[in-house]
């Protein structure tokens, strides 16, 4: 059943309206009650709340989702539960996404196409480094900020590497336009499948379309595996060979032959955009990058597979056919000395994916299991979910007993964390295998750190493995101190838990709102939060340009009732040493005092204050870029602070 709106969550996060979904879950623009931000919240479907695994990877995706910190990822805040719905919260993005941008303008330029490239491989790259796997990457998960920086969203649904792209529930994981082909199989994910997804993406932004369409999902999905794509520089000539190269090497079918990492991806790009690739040396940038070796142990499955096929450099049909005419190909020359680099480097990734999975069992020195007739290795399967592993093993022949459970500081509740038969030794069909159950991180109680310094809070909270986060407000308590906290004190929270301390500001709060791309509201003061009807509300603003300002601007300042009613306003030039907005110097600092009147019949109660500029003569509001602390309504005002009237 679908939420009905309004809705507030945990008497904190109040639902305004649904700006997507998926199949899992729904997504919805909230504000934060407590900390006066607007925010995402992704809740899943009720159909799913009932089912223990979704529950279990629904909570697993906030954990990983929070482990994750880059400019270019959207931030996890929480994760809780309300009205029977899980849900996640997270940074709220104002602007589109790359799905809008390309259905509204096609193919981008070049340029623009490489550089959102780079920042998405930046974000990627950082959930590699940490051991994950995105795996449904597409332009609907890219968010786009209104100063053009790339945000990726739904980090949460990232595996370990070295999963399945299969879940329990037999649904292979990704979106089939932009699968690549291990996924499409139901094989492991690996950082190079996340540059196939990348390498579509670019495909896409390139010319316009993706590479593989079909009836059905299915179809899509075979194309994946086994149909060539066309070089961008077929459909679009005026694209640079070096690129159409990388795009060709991010999309190999062979994993193996792919950029290894997201990272690998970008430092190609990068060298592309310095001007470091060109057709003449195309094999030493980019044969370099290829060839890299994995940094992560890749966490082994509990069938072990065969080792690597040898490599195969895919060449795309065209080439193929200059290659039948006969003739030295300087390009084929080319990529021919890039494969065998590229084997060259695997060379050790072939090693360590070898010893991930052949493990060597103890007491053995030839390194592999002595079998007698009918027997087989006992797979490795700490880390695996219970009823994956379950599976895993009924297909074996062996049967799993649940001995016990305990808390572990990193693998999830219901994951394997001990095997009673060590992986590598010889077992019968029919034997049965024990395993304890991790019961999640062991559980912390929050301290009570209101009234303490900030700079006491932190290593406090930090010593009992919880992360901080700092949230400036203002406060007639001693700037510096914490004078609220969430979760509250006594709560028992996992290990790695975000924890928000909101410190006094004293009367100046800091705002970091960007208007029109030209004036940044830096912060504001106000002495005091509470009146009376018929005094005045003394208020500061300290404005800086960021870039020349290109009017004279005049600024607004409404108190409202909550529904946006105006009860009293100000319309002046900013004062800022009477100097008109057009002549601000870029970094000056302008400090902008006025007194805003409340009228004697106003009724006791809460009211808002809002700002904004406009311009003189078309009455043309500035728009609001980045609402930093404010809020922005929708009128194109930034609101600021709810301020009460009092009897």
């Amino acid at each position: 059943m679908e939420l009905q709106l309004p809705v507030v969550f945990n008497d904190r996060y109040q639902l305004i309206k649904k700006i997507g979904e998926g199949g899992l879950a729904e997504v919805y623009q909230a504000q934060d009650m407590a900390l006066g931000r607007l925010v995402a919240v992704k809740a899943l479907r009720p159909q799913y709340t009932r089912d223990p695994n979704f529950l279990v990877n629904f909570h697993r995706e906030a954990q990983s989702a929070a482990r994750l910190s880059d400019p270019h990822i959207v931030a996890v805040y929480d994760f809780g539960q309300d009205k029977n719905r899980p849900y996640i919260v997270m940074e709220w993005i104002a602007g589109s996404d790359l799905r809008a941008l390309l259905d509204g303008h096609g193919k981008l330029p070049v340029d623009q196409a490489v550089e959102y490239g780079t920042q998405i491989c930046f974000a990627v790259g950082t959930a590699h480094r940490a051991g994950l796997v995105h795996g449904d990457l597409k332009p609907g998960n890219i968010l786009i900020t209104p100063n053009n920086q790339i945000k990726v969203t739904d980090f949460g649904l990232a595996k370990a590497l070295g999963d399945s792209a299969m879940d329990a529930g037999e649904v292979v994981w990704g979106t089939p336009a932009y699968f690549a082909p291990e996924q499409a199989s139901g094989d492991r994910v690996l950082p190079a499948t996340d540059v196939y997804a990348i390498g579509i993406i670019l495909y896409e932004m390139l010319t316009g379309r993706v590479p593989f369409v079909g009836v059905d999902d299915q179809e899509v999905a075979r194309k994946q595996i086994y149909e060539a794509h066309i070089p961008v520089d077929q459909i679009n000539p005026r694209i640079p060979e070096p690129l159409a190269r990388i795009v060709d090497a991010a999309m190999a079918k062979n994993i193996n032959e792919r950029f290894l990492t997201a990272d690998h991806l970008r430092e190609a790009l990068t060298l592309f955009q310095q001007g470091g690739l060109s057709q003449a040396g195309l094999s030493a940038p980019i044969s370099s990058v290829v060839g890299s070796p994995v940094q992560k142990v890749m966490t082994p499955s509990a069938v072990p597979p065969p080792p690597p096929p040898p490599a195969r450099r895919y060449v795309p049909a065209a080439q193929a056919a200059r290659q039948k005419k006969g003739g030295f190909d300087g390009l084929m020359f080319v990529l021919g000395i890039l494969a065998i680099l590229a084997i060259m480097g695997l060379i050790p990734l072939f090693v360590a994916v070898y010893a991930a999975y052949f493990r060597e069992p103890a007491g053995n020195s030839s390194g592999l299991p002595t079998l007698a007739p009918g027997q087989i290795a006992m797979p490795y399967i700490i880390g695996l979910e219970e009823n994956g592993a379950r599976s895993a093993l009924q297909n074996l022949g062996l049967t799993m007993v649940v001995e016990g459970e305990e808390p572990h500081p990193d693998l999830p509740a219901f994951t394997i964390v001990r095997q009673s038969i060590e992986a590598g030794q010889p077992v019968a069909p029919g034997t049965t295998v024990g395993v304890v159950l991790s019961q999640g991180p062991p559980l912390i109680e929050v301290p009570n750190v209101i009234g303490l310094r900030y700079e006491e809070a932190q290593p406090r909270l930090e010593s009992l493995d919880l992360v901080v986060q700092k949230y400036e407000d203002w406060s007639a308590e001693t700037p510096g101190n914490v004078i609220n906290q969430d979760p509250p004190a006594t709560s028992l929270v996992a290990n790695r838990t975000l924890v928000t301390l909101v410190v006094s500001s004293g009367s100046r709060v800091p705002v970091g709102a960007n208007l029109g791309g030209q004036i940044v509201l830096n912060a504001y003061e106000i002495p005091r939060i509470q009146y009376k009807a018929g005094e005045a509300i003394n208020l500061t603003f300290f404005w800086q340009a960021v870039t020349l300002p290109t009017a004279n601007y005049n600024l607004f300042i409404h108190l409202t009732t909550p529904q946006g009613g105006i009860v009293s306003q100000i319309d002046t030039q900013p004062q800022g040493g009477v100097r008109p907005t057009s002549n601000w110097g870029v970094g000056d600092l302008i400090v902008d005092p006025y007194q805003l009147p409340i009228p004697p019949t106003t009724a006791p109660g809460d009211y808002q204050i809002r700002i904004g500029f406009y311009t003189a003569d078309t009455k043309a509001r500035l728009p609001i870029f980045e609402p930093g602390r404010g809020q922005p309504d929708n009128l194109g005002a930034l609101i600021l602070r709810t301020i009460q009237v009092v009897p």
